[in-house]
């Protein structure tokens, strides 16, 4: 992304998080590797501006008023008293309602856990395992991968899934674009914005991840058509 115009010259963080950012999110499947990069001012990067006109779709009442954020392992998650999850055993969270807000705080959550950037494979292993549907082999096989990028890198990157786009919405599947705004562990004042695409179906009585089968990718500011996830700000900048 680019830093300040000030900056002598500008440099890209590259980060993907394959599948998402997402995630962040999602925002992760085939790789999550962030490159060495330095802002030779010192000068934070500047803001993105918001999305024109980012608005929830027909069907959600957004955003809910008791959405909180907790840090799993330096990555946040959203939790709902009235949509979910109504179970939390500090791994895997679950039991979301059947309705779009329940859709997309299902799909940041179990994005997040599944993607080996809010722990180990005792977060993520879980959470693939009961959680997801699709190639799940491949995708457990992947993140193993992501982790080990991670490791030779120093850490993973803090992520927020910061705004959502509705694509399609149905009764069982809804699928949506996600913005997570990911942050340099080791260059705190470095971030970048990663979209990319997350899907769940409603299966055995709650929300699913369908295994992500493309990349997220770094994007320099806010895509059109983005509404902010309740209490985050579509910005780079935390």
């Amino acid at each position: 992304m680019s830093w300040s115009s000030r900056a002598p010259r500008r440099r890209r963080w590259p980060l993907v998080l394959a599948g998402i950012v997402v995630l962040v999110v999602g925002l992760v499947i085939a790789s999550a590797v962030y490159a060495d990069s330095h802002d030779p001012t010192g000068t934070a990067p500047s803001a993105a501006p918001t999305a024109p006109d980012a608005a929830p779709a027909a069907g959600l009442t957004w955003p809910p008023n008791d959405v909180r954020w907790f840090s799993l392992q330096g990555t946040m998650v959203p939790l709902s008293l009235a949509h979910g999850p109504s179970t939390n055993d500090g791994v895997v969270a679950s039991g979301f309602t059947h309705d779009p807000n329940g859709a997309v705080i299902a799909a940041v959550n179990v994005l997040t856990r599944s993607s080996g950037l809010a722990g180990d494979e005792t977060v993520f292993g879980p959470a693939i395992a009961r959680q997801t549907t699709g190639d799940v082999s491949g995708y457990l096989a992947s993140i193993r991968g992501v982790r080990a990028a991670l490791e030779q890198r120093g850490g993973a990157p803090a992520t927020v899934v910061v705004g959502y786009r509705l694509v399609e919405v149905g009764v069982d599947d809804v699928r949506m674009d996600v913005l997570s705004r990911a942050t340099n562990p080791a260059r705190p004042s470095q971030h970048a914005l990663i979209t990319g695409t997350a899907r769940v179906r409603w299966l055995d009585g709650d929300w699913r991840l369908v295994v992500p089968t493309g990349a997220g990718r770094q994007v320099d500011q806010v895509p059109p058509g983005f509404a902010p996830m309740p209490g985050q700000q579509l910005t780079s900048a935390g």
